[in-house]
């Protein structure tokens, strides 16, 4: 019989009973934890923001609660099978942890599943994402550990030797909420996390203050990275150049590049990055820019702006916070930065491919499968010829961009030349990808716009030979969303001879967008992920073709 006379629920807690327990909470949070790799990713990829995580978990398109759901009625459907079946072999006491086995062994086999398939962002194994894994552990551990001590004195009181062998069965749903405790575990280290970050800022802003060094800040809807690295490249030539590497535009990734800040250093360059109105301005704050740079403003991240209004006035704190006497740069190729530079009262200069009235414009653009050539043009100096790797006239644009910050800080139009003709291929941003197979493929795959998309077709138009393109289309661009993808899908129609449309999220209006403007239905292709588009991408690519890969979502999108 299962065993009920015990003397008091303390003695539940005395002797190996309270070790197994122990034990068996600290193997489910650790398993839960390998298994919940997914939401962490995707938490992280959110911004640690809340709202964003729970609207992709929460998704109608997102399959991992699901999947979840699906592990634990296996766990708990061979949970009970195995148990009344060794029921009659074994003792009541020793029966109730048969079940276990089998739950650990479906976890274990959902763990390997998951691991199968590569997150398209891996985590960044960041310090506050080692404190956030340790506190969801211990989060886990804690509460399967309270649902093990309230399932056993329910047994213990209820006496009945079928609840006894049963008692560990809650376990096996455990796993449904492992996403909320995630959340959970996020709430908790939250306020020493913001103290950490206060704290960091601090450190990086004194330092900051205590230097010499001349400070530019970089904003804008897009291009900002590009724009950053170019600038980089062309004033390495002359300066001694730290800027935050790759897309390290936050407090938290300014603050510890300027930890690689000294005396050696003249020009330190700092991307801007902003979802929300306020955000540039805690930049600006700590760094306290010289020199401000304004690469164009669209609809990006429109989802949590709200309007392309909001959108202006965020990036326009760049501008407003200069330091007295500060120069401002704003591309004359973007309608909204013309406004900006329009709006803003101090020194400014504008550069971009396409305006001739600007103070840096390019001429006598040409492309080929090698890149671009074109004729710098400064005012009041002589044009000088630059060749440069990266494609589109969009690159022409942030090189002149560049070109005129780095002109006014002396360099001349010959060196500004030799640097253009050093920029390297920008990694997923029209990058030319070499290959055995005499195919162009072309990666374009970063975090793409509607300016993005526009850009990467007139490089696609620069190519023979048919062209094939991989998309899932645009987001973060709220309730314009389905209209910016049925127009990118109308666009596509009048580029491309062939379209693999990857993922659920935006197909339907891409796939109507292609067919409205005429795209032959045979030629529209649909792959679930990125992989399987690969996947049907070698089966019909051969010689000659032009591949292009415009955007690719992060996790939180699939």
């Amino acid at each position: 019989m299962f065993p009920i006379d015990i003397a008091s629920f303390s003695e539940l807690f005395s002797g190996y009973t309270l070790w197994i327990m122990i034990t068996i909470s600290v193997l489910n949070g650790v398993l839960l934890f390998f298994a919940s790799m997914k939401f962490l990713l995707v938490l992280q990829q959110s911004g640690y923001k809340g709202k964003r995580y729970f609207k992709w978990l929460l998704s109608p398109e997102t399959p991992y609660l699901s999947r979840l759901m699906l592990l634990c009625l296996l766990g708990l459907l061979f949970f009970c099978l195995l148990n009344i079946c060794f029921f009659s072999i074994f003792s009541a006491n020793i029966t109730s942890y048969i079940g276990l086995l089998s739950y650990c062994l479906f976890t274990g086999l959902y763990i390997n599943s998951e691991s199968s398939v590569n997150a398209k962002v891996p985590l960044k194994k960041t310090k506050r994402l080692v404190r956030l894994c340790i506190t969801f552990v211990l989060v886990l551990a804690a509460f399967t550990f309270g649902i093990v001590v309230l399932v056993n004195f329910i047994a213990y009181s209820i006496g009945d030797e079928v609840v006894g062998i049963l008692r560990y069965a809650p376990i096996c749903l455990i796993p449904l909420l492992s996403p909320y405790l995630l959340f959970v575990a996020f709430c908790i280290n939250e306020p020493s996390e913001r103290f950490i970050k206060k704290r960091i800022v601090a450190k990086a802003t004194a330092k900051l203050n205590s230097s010499d060094v001349l400070r530019i800040g970089i904003t804008g809807s897009f291009g900002k990275t590009s724009v950053k690295e170019i600038l980089n490249t062309v004033l390495s030539q002359k300066f001694r150049v730290l800027s935050t590497p790759a897309s390290y535009n936050t407090p938290m990734g300014i603050a510890l590049t300027v930890k690689g800040l000294d005396s050696t250093h003249d020009i330190f360059i700092a991307e801007m990055g902003a979802r929300n109105r306020g955000d540039i301005k805690e930049l600006v704050d700590m760094i306290k820019p010289e020199y401000g740079v304004l690469t164009g403003i669209n609809n990006q991240h429109l989802e949590s702006f709200g309007s392309l209004e909001a959108i202006k006035n965020t990036k326009f704190e760049l501008l407003e916070g200069l330091k007295k006497g500060g120069v401002g740069f704003f591309s004359s190729d973007s309608a909204g930065a013309r406004e900006l530079c329009d709006r803003f009262a101090g020194e400014k200069y504008s550069a971009g491919a396409e305006n001739k009235d600007g103070f840096v414009y390019a001429t006598d653009i040409a492309t080929d499968e090698k890149g671009m050539s074109f004729m710098l043009n400064i005012k009041g100096e002589q044009p000088v010829k630059c060749n440069t790797v990266l494609l589109g006239r969009h690159s022409v644009s942030n090189i002149c961009l560049a070109a005129a910050v780095a002109y006014k800080l002396g360099l001349t139009p010959e060196e500004i030349a030799a640097g253009v003709n050093r920029i390297p291929a920008l990694k997923h941003r029209l990058e030319l990808l070499p290959n055995n197979r005499n195919i162009v493929i072309i990666d374009d795959s970063y975090n793409s716009n509607e300016d993005g998309t526009r850009a990467a077709m007139g490089v696609l138009d620069t190519f023979k030979g048919r062209k094939i393109v991989l998309t899932p289309g645009l987001v973060e661009l709220g309730k314009m969303e389905n209209v910016v993808n049925l127009e990118f899908g109308k666009t596509l129609s009048k580029h491309a001879d062939i379209v693999i449309v990857i993922g659920k999220h935006n197909a339907e209006m891409l796939i109507s967008g292609l067919t409205d403007g005429g795209f032959p239905k045979e030629n529209i292709l649909f792959a679930k992920s990125l992989n399987k588009g690969n996947a049907l991408l070698n089966g019909i690519v051969h010689e000659g073709d032009v591949v292009l890969f415009e955007n690719d979502l992060p996790d939180n999108y699939s």
